[in-house]
């Protein structure tokens, strides 16, 4: 959503991308996990064509509210150096593709972000985002922690750009000290700063969200194991959007993927896109119930009903008493 976001803002029209694979970028649902391989799916659909440097715009977008309770766990943490190293045990729960690490060296610190793929426009734009959006991530994450963010030298993994003006928006992004043509990204600091306390310190609601950042993880493991790729997929496709489930064709056709074929290799996985779709529709009913925000009316809505009176048949087929009864 954040990428979404960016493009907008860079002026690329994401939106007319988006909806030639049957996606509506404002219906998107924020609680939604889709698998890794579907996200740089759609991502090849609406960055076709977009120049890598414009990754150095996009990545600004990318907001510390995304980050949940690994935010929470990283400003109660004791130290710099705390919240480095568990923002690097957790970074999968991040948006980034590429991986970090530290590095110490000469008095020195680096946090280090090596990309997946640099020969392809597409990577390259990719980790441009990356880069950009962990440099924000530095800088806004300071401010949250009522600490003045020191001097960072920067390296990039990119070859200078040759237009004057272009160069001038790094500089006055990454600040002066930027160098271009390294091995992976590195944001180095002095090594006197991983003392530093942190202000918001707190160790007892640093467990709390050590404890579900864990969980967190534990999940997405579980489901990264559990299901074949296919049906994660489709999954995480059809858990996008609210409202009204996209077809078969449809999905398909977002995959790239011919809808026959679609329909063969989930029946070789023993699935098929009704049951995925069904028991996603069930998964949304009972987490939107438990949230315990919204009327069944619009709950409904948000699973595609045209009627409440559908939904409520529908669930007490699914789990034999009604959302209500549920809900109590």
């Amino acid at each position: 959503m954040y990428l979404i976001h960016g493009m907008r803002n860079s002026g690329i029209d994401v939106d007319t991308r988006l909806a030639s694979i049957g996606i509506n970028a404002d219906a998107l649902d924020p609680s939604s996990i889709i698998h890794p391989s579907l996200e740089w799916d759609i991502q090849k659909v609406i960055g076709e064509g977009v120049k890598p440097e414009v990754g150095l715009f996009i990545g600004q977008h990318y907001a510390l509210a995304g980050y949940g309770p690994l935010l929470m766990l990283l400003v109660t943490c004791s130290t710099i150096q705390d919240a480095l190293k568990y923002g690097i045990q957790f970074q999968g729960l991040t948006h980034l593709f590429g991986r970090l690490g530290l590095v110490y060296s000469n008095n020195h610190v680096a946090l280090t972000y090596e990309p997946i793929d640099l020969n392809t426009e597409m990577g390259l734009l990719r980790a441009q985002c990356e880069v950009s959006g962990t440099y924000k991530f530095l800088q806004d994450i300071y401010k949250m922690m009522g600490l003045v963010a020191p001097t960072i030298r920067v390296e990039l993994p990119f070859k200078p750009p040759q237009e004057l003006d272009v160069l001038n928006q790094y500089k006055t992004y990454y600040g002066s000290d930027l160098h271009f043509g390294a091995e992976k990204a590195a944001f180095q600091l002095n090594d006197v700063v991983m003392n530093v306390r942190i202000p918001s310190a707190d160790p007892i609601t640093f467990r709390v969200y050590e404890a579900k950042c864990i969980a967190e993880i534990e999940r997405l493991n579980a489901e990264e194991t559990d299901q074949a790729s296919l049906i994660q997929r489709v999954r995480g496709y059809l858990e996008l959007q609210q409202g009204n489930i996209p077809s078969m064709a449809t999905t398909a056709q977002a995959l790239n993927i011919p809808e026959r074929t679609l329909r063969y290799q989930l029946q070789q996985l023993n699935s098929s896109y009704k049951q995925i779709r069904e028991q996603l529709i069930k998964h949304k009913a009972l987490r939107l119930i438990e949230y315990n925000e919204y009327s069944i009316e619009v709950i409904a809505e948000l699973l595609g009903y045209s009627e409440p009176a559908a939904f409520n048949h529908a669930f007490k087929r699914w789990f034999g008493q009604s959302p209500r009864q549920y809900g109590k």
